[in-house]
């Protein structure tokens, strides 16, 4: 198909002989091409001046001014130079032909004409010629988006450095309010810590400082969600990885959320599937924060029945994955609001009821996930119940007798004995923030002394040789920072342990904080735990600790155990079910899983969970499991076995089926699960078998 139309394109013939034009002219006509003609050099040039054809075909040698001459004339003019020319020559003579080209021609025809060469050589130039525009048509548009794509650059640039410049003065402004609010809030927490060790407080007393403790935790929990998302916007949060216990954090969010879950008369159900690592490699704090956003969101809006969380592992050959499942039986979430979920400071209408929140925590949850490298989705259905999912990157732990991670620890009570008296002192502006420090360090034994500002923190070191200074960094008359160089330059002898108390979130800060000299930080609202935990990390101080009883979660050890109703099945339901997860025949294994008898428990609804996620990699390890448990008493003898692979590699049917029957009575299951194997000619499997009791010896 031709790039454009004959009839569209003049061609101008040039040549002496008039017979020769007459003969060109009709070939092309009659092919529906437009012609001219000129009978000389010089009349080919006014032709070009006037008619602008799209193609030349120039007689080589003509008298006068020869075509070498007419080519060179209009291959040096710009407004002609982009003009195909083909020669019509009848020598041979290569010279004359290298100096054409040289002159700029196209290409050239030999005489005696043939018209179908003629009319391919001048299809192609002019196909040619159309392409050519249109690539610069097409260059030209490129040029063009090019240019619109630099100034949309430059204007992007702009509005990043301009961003950019807003988020550092949020970052300060942040920094400030952040300093604000949890000075207080260091106070209300902390004393309310304090109070309720006291053993003569009324029932009455006790419940009211649990409000003003959990009020306390909430307004906390405001501040953190907008400090967070502008940490998470200004990219000043990286992921801290771990190695600790996923059970002991599951444990630690159980006890967490009992109250609420008490007071509402709801039930807390953890299911850890037995796939996932005891020890993994993860940002625990992140996943922690996480799971506390979406289970208090749960709870929040569950007036009835309860919360299901469950977490599964996902094992691809390059990566380990936890899936998370957060379900409840709430209020539920009515389709036009689900897209509101993830905008920051947008609630739907449930949320605004219960009228507590600032719409930040899904936000700070799906950031989170992200970063971890997973997705978050959710699923509700109005006055039934809303699902959350989410999966992380996880980095399994070798170990499983791993004791890292974090976990609730006892209560400092007292030093214990056989230890130096421990100089301690408390530097603060605030005079709660100092009685708060005092009354926690002096109630277990610590002596200390209290500045008010930096200034007077350097004249009691000079006198007290304290062992450890808690340095506020805002103060006036000489700031923590200040204060901390002087002490740590003039010490004469063992400079003190300096621990700055910051209620400072900023990564940036807290480098500055440890480059200014001090060996710690600590944030507020302050932990009574973390203050006994880190004086112990700089001091070696050893304590003696309340007594407590450790609660371990009966749901979260129950589903290990529901694999094990799998040994109770039938052999041929067993072998059906193996068959089918090897096959992924959802439809078999839905009418096998119906089968199961309810005698098993929950072995039918978890092999359908596992169905639902597509993990047959699980049912397939409880099968294989279960299969040992049953043949742990059976036992095979060595001439039995040779027998029998002989009889397999023979595909000897009626042989192998005679030893099966052969076998004794204590190996009836062995035998039950080989008759089935055989019926389906799967000798594979039937090695298989035998092979694993050989693996697996008697039980005395």
């Amino acid at each position: 198909m031709l790039l454009f139309k004959p009839e569209d394109c003049l061609i101008l013939v040039v040549d002496d002989v008039r017979q020769n034009l007459q003969v060109i002219g009709e070939i092309l006509e009659i092919a529906g091409y437009e012609t001219t003609f000129a009978a000389s050099g010089q009349q080919a040039l006014s032709r070009v001046e006037t008619a602008q054809p799209d193609l030349i075909l120039l007689d080589l040698m003509m008298p006068e001014m020869s075509g070498l001459e007419v080519c060179k004339i209009l291959k040096d003019d710009p407004r002609f130079s982009e003009i195909p020319i083909i020669f019509l020559t009848a020598s041979n003579d290569v010279g004359n032909l290298l100096q054409a080209f040289k002159y700029g021609a196209n290409d050239y025809i030999t005489k005696p004409f043939h018209s179908e060469e003629i009319l391919a050589r001048v299809e192609a130039q002019l196909t040619n010629k159309k392409l050519k525009k249109k690539l610069e048509e097409k260059n030209q548009e490129l040029e063009t988006e090019i240019g619109v794509r630099r100034r949309t650059e430059e204007a992007l640039q702009q509005a990043i450095e301009l961003a950019n410049a807003a988020n550092r003065a949020k970052s300060s402004f942040l920094a400030n309010m952040s300093h604000e609010l949890r000075t207080p809030l260091n106070a209300i927490l902390g004393f309310t810590q304090l109070m309720t060790h006291s053993s003569n407080l009324t029932l009455e007393q006790q419940n009211n400082l649990g409000i003003i403790h959990r009020s306390g935790e909430h307004l906390l929990n405001l501040i953190n969600d907008i400090l967070d998302l502008s940490k998470i916007e200004a990219d000043q949060i990286g992921i801290n990885a771990t190695e600790f216990i996923l059970k002991d954090m599951l444990i630690e969010l159980e006890e967490m959320f009992r109250l609420k879950l008490r007071e509402k008369g709801l039930k807390l159900d953890i299911i850890l599937e037995n796939r996932v690592p005891v020890a993994i490699e993860s940002d625990r704090l992140k996943l922690r924060q996480i799971l506390i956003n979406l289970l208090s969101n749960a709870i929040k809006f569950t007036p009835s029945g309860g919360v299901k969380l469950r977490v599964n592992a996902i094992r691809d050959p390059e990566k380990t994955f936890l899936s998370f499942e957060i379900t409840d039986t709430g209020r539920g979430i009515s389709p036009e609001e689900l897209s509101k979920l993830f905008q920051p400071f947008v609630q739907t209408e449930t949320g605004m009821a219960a009228a507590e929140g600032t719409g930040l925590g899904l936000v700070i949850c799906r950031k989170y996930v992200r970063l971890l490298g997973g997705e978050i989705t959710v699923s509700s259905e109005p006055n039934v119940g809303t699902t959350f999912k989410f999966q992380i990157a996880i980095k399994p732990v070798g170990s499983t007798d791993y004791c890292g991670g974090q976990t609730s620890t006892p209560r400092v009570v007292a030093i214990a004995p056989n230890q130096p008296p421990y100089r301690i002192v408390v530097a603060d502006d605030e005079a709660t923030n100092r009685q708060l420090l005092t009354t926690m360090l002096s109630g277990v034994g610590f002596e200390v002394r209290e500045a008010i500002n930096g200034q007077e923190a350097l004249e009691i070191s000079r006198s007290f040789e304290p062992h450890l200074i808690w340095m506020d960094v805002r103060m006036p008359v000489l700031d923590g920072c200040e204060a901390t160089q002087q002490i740590k330059t003039t010490c004469t002898g063992l400079p003190p342990t300096i621990i700055a108390v910051t209620a400072s979130v900023f990564e940036e800060e807290k480098g500055a904080i440890l480059s200014a000299g001090y060996d710690d930080f600590l944030l507020k609202p302050i932990q009574e735990s973390l203050v006994f935990e880190k004086m112990s990390k700089h001091l070696g101080v050893s304590y003696i600790y309340e007594e407590m009883t450790s609660i371990l979660s009966d749901q979260v050890r129950s589903r290990e155990n529901q694999w094990k109703n799998l040994k109770n099945l039938s052999t041929s339901l067993i072998c059906d079910l193996e068959y089918a997860t090897l096959a992924l025949d959802d439809e078999r294994l839905n009418r096998l899983v119906s089968a199961i008898p309810s005698e098993c428990g929950e072995l039918e609804q978890i092999i359908r969970e596992c169905l639902e996620n597509f993990d047959y990699y699980t049912i397939l390890e409880a099968i294989k499991t279960a299969k040992k448990e049953r043949f742990a008493h059976s036992h095979l003898t060595g001439e039995w076995i040779v027998q029998m692979t002989q009889a397999i590699y023979s595909a000897d049917a009626r042989e192998i089926k005679y030893l099966i029957a052969q076998l004794e009575p204590e190996n009836r299951e062995v035998a039950e699960q080989l008759e089935y194997y055989l019926s389906n000619l799967d000798y594979q499997n039937i090695l298989r078998a035998i092979a694993d009791l050989e693996e697996t010896p008697p039980l005395a």
